[in-house]
């Protein structure tokens, strides 16, 4: 049996994408998204709690130039991605960075209004990434 590593997540965009290109030219979309969890309290049932997690996503190529062009920021989103953890250095200290690398991403909008599908190519490959 092989691994799983998906993951399937909605939430609104924090703040514009931030858009870059790698040395080698590929394009890169990196940015946050709040994904709120309400629950009901353990004390009082009656009250309800909400728990915000701010998650980095990462497109690539085709899909991070369909990002740029039609997402911003407080759009509502679902992407399907895989999740990555990260190790980096910075003045010597070892960091690590948890983001999700989307394969696909849909603009969630309201009612009868139509939903834009965006896919990235079938291309997996992640040239080094310009985010630290």
């Amino acid at each position: 049996m092989s691994d799983v590593n998906r993951v399937f997540l909605t939430g609104r965009l924090v703040a514009d994408p931030d858009i870059r290109y790698t040395p080698a030219g590929n394009e890169v979309a990196q940015f946050r998204i709040a994904v709120s969890l309400k629950y009901r309290g353990k004390q009082d049932p009656t009250n309800w709690q909400e728990e915000t997690s701010f998650i980095t996503i990462i497109a690539w190529n085709r899909l991070a130039d369909k990002v740029e062009k039609t997402m911003k920021k407080g759009d509502l989103i679902f992407v399907e991605g895989r999740l990555r953890i990260r190790e980096y250095e910075v003045d010597g200290n070892k960091r690590y960075a948890t983001e999700i690398v989307a394969r696909d991403i849909k603009l969630i909008v309201a009612k009868g209004a139509k939903e834009i599908e965006l896919e990235e190519a079938t291309d997996e490959s992640e040239p080094d990434v310009p985010f630290a």
